[in-house]
């Protein structure tokens, strides 16, 4: 091959790669920040079953969904540190708003397969989504079984 086709092709490669990466970026920024629900390690229903709940979620700052927060509960539920699909335990986030004095509370069962199939692989999920309205929010992750605490605060927007 001579240099100049050489030099042409390593040009329209370089164009080429200019406009793919160009085009694949998003428009925008993201419009949601992560939030975080810590870890509480709960006894579970079935023959020997404990383990953790925790969740993460967003809040949304630019108004797209105001006073809203999108929660995913994970639980690891095993039996002697082995994942078991017949463990389940209810799993309820309970809020309190405190500029407001609102509150409420969401729940989801996790466990008895409800994530994935393969139960070995990854956590048991649940999703909760939990209109509190605007403000500084206090968010207590709670299980149906004895469990350990788990309190956490944001802003929700």
């Amino acid at each position: 091959m001579s240099s100049e086709r050489i030099g042409r092709f390593a040009a329209v490669a370089a164009v080429t790669g200019a406009v793919l990466a160009a085009t694949s970026a998003p428009a925008t920024a993201s419009n949601y920040l992560p939030v975080d629900l810590p870890m509480t390690s709960t006894a579970a229903h079935g023959p020997g079953c404990g383990g953790e709940v925790w969740g993460g979620g967003n809040v949304y700052p630019d108004g797209d969904v105001p006073g809203t927060v999108d929660l995913q509960l994970k639980g690891w539920l095993k039996v002697f540190g082995i994942p078991a699909p017949w463990c389940s335990v209810t799993a309820t986030v309970h809020w309190r708003n405190l500029d407001t004095g609102a509150a409420g509370a969401g729940s989801v069962s996790l466990g008895q397969g409800n994530g994935t199939p393969f139960f070995w692989a990854a956590p048991q999920l649940g999703n909760i989504r939990l209109i509190t309205g605007a403000g500084r929010v206090t968010f207590t992750l709670t299980t149906d079984l004895p469990h350990t605490g788990s309190t956490t605060t944001f802003t929700v927007y």
